[in-house]
């Protein structure tokens, strides 16, 4: 076991104990040439063993020694559209997708590479030659880089097969009914089936609207209507009542000079409105007084001790104290001692 390993790592190929148990099984005397031709026709993924730096993706890798099987997963021309990428529009530059088995790795055609193209299938295998240059995580390649060693996997190429069939359907169908319009290059007009004239387009009326002639019956009932209408709306307008002073509730407010005759007569007439309070609240007194000794009250103001009666101690309002006499609620604090 130990020499096959050895002489599959000197050839680059880097396997698994197990994978190598796996491929030498239909042979009584396995060879390590033995074991390359049938690991060529197998998944590496299974049977690989890590080979590529784990941070080989980072940028931080500058070179590659090799040698080192991989195996291709993918195969894209980078320089033309993913729906096109045969086009010759400009030079190709393959981009390559590669694995050991268990690290991914991305190879770019730096020099043109005449052993590899876009009918390479994925599972196949190649070795990496020398020392490649690593930049950004991309490995430069060449001819001189690497080198293709054939293999095919059946459950990848059949993937592979089917992917390229219907890319193909797709693209026949490009300008017919169900499929993808055409590509028009920049610069060129598209050309239409029907030319219309602009100038008709103008003339056209997007809305054709049909005048309905009406009789002089429906024209009379309509009119009547109409006229009734404007008269309810009139006799409404006559009748409204406005609340708060109508249209007028702030014109007071705003007229200068109802503000300043406002402020001559407003003295007078708090003046003469205490007045009339006083008198309401004596004549209540009076009426409603029982007979006895009470002391004569009068305003409240005009009382000098009136802070002292008992406990209430402030009246702010001669209605106020009206309504005490009433209830006969101090009628005991103006007794005469």
């Amino acid at each position: 076991m130990a020499e096959i390993n050895l002489a599959l790592t000197k050839e680059g190929w880097y396997l698994t104990d197990e994978g190598i148990e796996e491929l030498k099984r239909t042979s009584e005397k396995p060879s390590a040439n033995y074991i390359i031709r049938i690991a060529l026709n197998s998944d590496l993924r299974p049977i690989g063993r890590k080979f590529l730096p784990a941070d080989i993706n980072s940028g931080r890798v500058e070179k590659l020694e090799g040698p080192c099987v991989l195996q291709i997963q993918k195969v894209r021309n980078v320089s033309a559209p993913k729906d096109n990428e045969e086009s010759q529009g400009a030079p190709r530059m393959l981009r390559l997708q590669m694995t050991d088995g268990h690290t991914n790795a991305v190879g770019l055609e730096f020099k043109h590479l005449s052993q590899i193209s876009l009918n390479t299938p994925p599972g196949t295998k190649v070795k990496v030659l020398g020392t490649v240059q690593v930049k950004n995580g991309i490995l430069l390649l060449d001819d001189s880089k690497i080198s293709v060693l054939g293999g095919e996997v059946d459950h990848m190429m059949e993937k592979w097969e089917l992917q390229r069939s219907l890319a193909k359907h797709s693209r026949s169908n490009i300008g017919r009914e169900g499929g993808a319009p055409p590509f028009v290059p920049f610069g060129q007009k598209c050309v239409r089936n029907e030319e219309v004239d602009s100038r008709e387009l103008d003339t056209r009326k997007t809305l054709v609207s049909t005048s309905v002639v009406k009789t002089a019956d429906e024209n009379e009932e309509f009119e009547k209507q109409r006229l009734a209408a404007i008269a309810e709306v009139a006799k409404n307008k006559e009748g409204t009542r406005t609340f708060g002073g109508g249209g007028n509730a702030g014109g007071n407010l705003g007229n200068p000079g109802s503000r300043d005759s406002y402020r001559r007569g407003d003295r007078g007439d708090r003046d003469s409105y205490r007045q009339r309070r006083e008198e309401r609240t004596e004549r209540t007194e009076e009426s409603s007084r029982p007979e006895g000794n009470y002391r004569e009250l009068g305003s409240y103001r005009e009382q000098p001790n009136y802070r002292e009666l008992g406990n209430y101690r402030e009246l702010v309002d001669e209605r106020a104290l009206g309504t005490l006499w009433r209830w006969g609620l101090i009628r005991r604090m103006l007794v005469r001692p």
